[in-house]
This record gives structure tokens, sequence and C-alpha cells, in this order.
């Protein structure tokens, strides 16, 4: 998922360092994880799983990723190289930290709406819930003081997808699941709709054994990427993914991509909705405030193309799409009416003609050469 810092750092509402009373020396490793599991059951992970950090400090897979980097795969996206140093190096910001709590919490996964009217059917999943970043900042919050109070650990500093950390490796190492050929975490028997978060500490509870991989060889998620993203096994080119460019960049994306969006407004889900472990019989229920209704839900893509300040501030007051920007959602219901060629949006995209913001006239008239195009 993609919603991270600029500058590499944690927000010091995000992410915060605590401390407590030190630890009872009486309380065993083996005491300490069975703890940590269950007080982080009962704040709102049923996914968690304990990694320690070893002595060096490095974090697993920081070889992979530093090859990704070399190659270039970042993208527009700057933060992941500037940040290399402290993502490869836990103790480079923590140099306390002896362990990781990793932790998940599955978001709605079922399809909603229908396709070519309603703006949620052409949104990623893990987007059309509330801003998960608030949600676990509260349940964090909660945890981390709870695993002080019980003698867990001394100190916690937390993170939620935004500080340099990498998430998905250290969730592996946690036994959370594997990294699939879509670079996307894999429950073995829940699927990868659940969103991450960690707390680290400063004591070594038992750790969860690394989990394997049990892609095989499928490679339906490859071979389904729109924009040939996906390069081989768990390696994205983030300069061709849709999300980099529908959520991350705000819809500025280069023209060449905008015919590749196909029907994603925001997000893209496909290479999690073909892969088998994911099939609907396995998706477990979605936590009840990730689920819970929202204003913008309602609308279609026809409202979104014209939609004004008040109309998005309104609708998406608490959503995770605020991080696209109304000029973003904007941008991407033209390109969606476009692609589609949706007659009951083209009177809301030539009204897109007369717009004050050059950058929305020019999808809009890309858009409408896309309807008056042959098929």
């Amino acid at each position: 998922m993609l919603c991270r810092c600029r500058d590499g750092t944690s927000s010091p509402i995000i992410a915060r360092m605590m401390e407590s009373a030190p630890a009872t020396a009486a309380m065993t490793p083996s005491t300490q994880s069975l703890t940590a599991k269950s007080l982080a059951a009962e704040h709102g992970f049923p996914l968690h799983g304990i990694a320690h950090i070893p002595e060096s400090g490095n974090t697993p897979r920081a070889d992979v990723y530093a090859a990704w980097l070399e190659r270039g795969l970042e993208g527009p996206l700057d933060y992941m190289r500037e940040s290399r140093d402290v993502r490869s190096q836990l103790r480079t910001r923590v140099p306390w930290a002896r362990s990781i709590l990793a932790l998940g919490t599955f978001h709605d996964s079922a399809a909603r709406g229908e396709r070519g009217r309603d703006l949620i059917a052409h949104v990623a999943r893990y987007a059309r819930g509330r801003d998960y970043h608030r949600i676990f900042e509260k349940r964090l919050m909660k945890l981390a003081l709870a695993l002080r109070k019980a003698g867990v650990c001394s100190r916690t500093h937390w993170y939620v997808d935004t500080g340099p950390v990498l998430e998905r490796a250290w969730a592996e190492a946690a036994g959370l699941g594997w990294s699939g050929k879509n670079g996307c975490l894999i429950h073995p028997r829940m699927g990868s709709f659940f969103m991450l978060a960690e707390i680290i500490m400063d004591s070594a509870p038992e750790p969860d054994a690394p989990a394997l991989p049990h892609c095989g060889t499928c490679r339906r998620c490859i071979d389904s990427c729109p924009t040939q993203a996906l390069l081989g096994s768990g390696v994205l080119d983030a300069n061709r993914c849709l999300v980099t460019w529908n959520v991350e960049l705000r819809g500025q994306s280069p023209e060449s991509t905008w015919a590749e969006q196909g029907a994603w407004v925001a997000g893209c889900d496909i290479c999690q909705t073909v892969c088998p472990y994911n099939a609907p019989r396995r998706l477990p229920a979605p936590d009840a405030e990730f689920a819970a209704p929202l204003p913008w839900q309602t609308l279609t893509l026809a409202e979104c193309i014209t939609m004004d300040v008040a109309l998005f501030d309104s609708a998406f007051q608490s959503s995770a799409l605020r991080r696209s920007g109304l000029k973003g959602m904007r941008l991407g219901a033209i390109t969606v009416a476009g692609n589609l060629k949706l007659a009951e949006c083209r009177a809301a995209v030539q009204a897109c003609l007369r717009d004050p913001d050059a950058d929305i006239r020019r999808r809009a008239e890309w858009a409408l050469a896309r309807y008056d195009a042959a098929v």
C-alpha cells in the first residue's frame, strides 16, 4: 500500500517512542511472546508475529531492496531511495531495538458497486474504507502501553506505513505471510487483503518462524498486470504501476499510461484478485472499522468527474482516498470514462472542457477522443 512521508521519516503523530518501567526479569521469552500476541489480538490485530532484530540491525531482504533501487525501479518515488540507509539498518533510527511485533488487520475485500456506474467499483479495495493510518494510530498507542504495562518490554516505537521500515520484509520474518510474486504479503489461509503495522520493542520475546513462499509455478499476477509492472517474482517496477500514478502522484501520469489505466480511478487490485489465495471462500471478515460505510461510496463516476471542493471535503473527510486528492480523483474518473466509453459520463466529461484547470481540460479532451474513436 503506498502512503508514506516523503522524507522517509515518521510522523510525530503516527510513530511515537515510548518508555516505561523496565520489563520484569521474571517473564520468560515464551511468556513475553504469548502475552504480546494475546494483547495484539485484543487491540484489533488478528494477524501478529514476532521477529528478532539481528545484532547487525540489518533488515531482512535488504539486499533485494538495494538491488531494486540500483535498477531504478522506485521510479518517481524518491523517498524510497532517500531513506535507503535507515530502511536497511533499523538501529540507525532506533538503536535499542531488539525485536519487532508485526501486525495485520483485514480490510473489506468483497466486490462492490456496479462497474461503469458506481465510483466504488473502480477503486482499489484497500482504499475504500476509512484512513487506516488514523485507525491504527489509536490502536497502536493503546497496544504499546499495554505491552509495557504487562512487562513484555520497556520501550516501544511504532509505525503505520509511513516510516522508513521495510514492513513486508519484517512481517515475512515474523511469519505473517510470504512476499508473493505480486510483491504483496500473502497469508497461506487468509490471502493478502490486509494492512500492516509494527511495534519495535527493546525486548526479545520468542520469535516466530519466517513464512515460506507458496506461489510455486503460478504467475497469474504477473500475466494479468495491465501495465506489465511485475518484472518477475516479487519485482515491481513502480514506474509502470498504476498505483504510483493514480494514488501517489494524484493522477499526474504521463499520457502514455492513460489508456493502460483501464477501469481504475484510484489504485488497482488486479494482481490480488487473480491470486488463488484470495479466492472468495478463503477471505476472512473485514475489520468493522475499515468496513464502515462512508459518504463517498454512494457517488457515481459522473458525480466524481464534476466534483467540487465542497463535495470532496464532505464525502471524503475520513477516507483513505484523500491521499489522491480532489484533482487526482477527477482525473482518474475522466480517464476511466474515456477508456470504457461510458455514455452516462459523457456529459460530465464534456463539462470539464470548460474547467479552469488545464490538466482537467486536457484529460477531458483525451477522453472524448476515445469516445469518438472507432472500436
